[in-house]
């Protein structure tokens, strides 16, 4: 009766993408889960990333690349993290160029950029407080990697996405505001390079989920707008209380078919917002990614949930007011909006 029933079921668009992205998520999480990989939850945000709306499958080949490429940017890191301590300037002057091809080369897309930029600048810090670790992130991230590109691959052969019609944005993009990209680099260089010399220099261990977030938050130049902060704070806010919310739960009934359905639950939430196509979207989506990096530090903590989930909104407390700040001062200084007056 089903093979007949079934393909007369026609799914809209949107209701294929929120079931693609949530048994995407789910499935990489708990595939990650049932072969004991190191953080799990590293391959749900993987595969959030590769499922957000507008995204599209990478294919076999694009897939083996980006396993590839993560691989040689986490060895670059660990062999930056042996030079380090002998040759402390050098190392700088190489992640100083890292910083600004980062912000520089606009062509490749983000996450690959941010990516990039996490492991060449974060893996050479964990090198110096504890020469194993980063050996274990970079396996642990590549695994987690190939997890969620194997379970995207599924993903959308089970539910593809159809093509749309590009719409016709030109006269959009020439009443938008342009900048110049040397600029916005140079800014981005000016932002994170105190941050990583504080890090590198003091190794406040404590601070390590600072440091990522000021990587991740200056990667976008136009953070110090209010509107913007505000939309971090919140997301962070709700993400992170979602977690609470779950881990209290999980310690009522910790069963493993109670954690399942409690993950279906929220991340069907979360799903239906983020392809509700409201201005709220990347409230939620970043709201998501949240969720699951919580979820991840509370397991494996010994605190309490609300102890970690306070520590740790504190610390991305610190990472905004810092990038806001930061970005505030320099844009002042170094503007990279192109006026009319510039253009030729």
């Amino acid at each position: 009766m089903l093979d007949k029933v079934l393909p007369h079921i026609k799914l809209s668009q949107q209701t294929k993408s929120i079931i693609r992205c949530l048994m995407g998520v789910v499935s990489a999480l708990l595939l990650a889960m049932t072969w004991n990989i190191l953080s799990p939850q590293i391959a749900a945000i993987f595969a959030l990333m590769l499922l957000d709306k507008g995204k599209n499958a990478l294919g076999i080949k694009k897939s083996i690349a980006a396993i590839f490429g993560l691989y040689v940017l986490g060895l670059l890191g660990l062999v930056l993290g042996s030079f380090v301590q002998d040759y402390a300037l050098a190392t700088i002057l190489i992640l100083g160029l890292v910083i600004f091809w980062s912000f520089r080369l606009v062509q490749i897309p983000e996450p690959v950029r941010l990516l990039f930029l996490i492991l060449t600048l974060l893996l050479p810090f964990l090198s110096l407080t504890a020469e194993p670790l980063g050996d274990l992130i970079l396996l642990d991230m590549i695994i987690n990697l190939a997890i969620a590109l194997g379970v995207t691959q599924v993903a959308f052969l089970f539910f593809p996405e159809e093509t749309v019609k590009a719409s016709k944005v030109s006269d959009k993009k020439q009443t938008e505001t342009q900048f110049n990209v040397d600029k916005i680099a140079i800014n981005g260089v000016l932002v994170l390079m105190p941050a990583v010399l504080y890090f590198y220099f003091f190794k406040p261990n404590t601070l390590i989920l600072t440091f990522a977030y000021i990587m991740i938050l200056s990667l976008d130049p136009l953070i110090y707008k209010s509107k913007k902060s505000l939309v971090y704070i919140l997301a962070n806010l709700f993400g992170g209380i979602c977690a609470i919310f779950a881990y209290n739960l999980l310690t009522v009934t910790p069963t493993l078919f109670f954690y399942v359905f409690l993950i279906l639950a929220i991340g069907l939430f979360f799903t239906y917002q983020m392809f509700s196509g409201k201005k709220t979207v990347p409230v939620y989506a970043m709201a998501y990614r949240t969720f699951f990096v919580v979820m991840g530090i509370i397991s494996s903590s010994s605190d309490s949930a609300g102890d970690t989930v306070v520590e740790r909104l504190f610390g991305i407390g610190i990472a905004i007011l810092y990038v806001v700040l930061a970005y505030k001062i320099v844009t002042y200084l170094n503007d990279p909006r192109i006026y009319e007056n510039e253009m030729v």
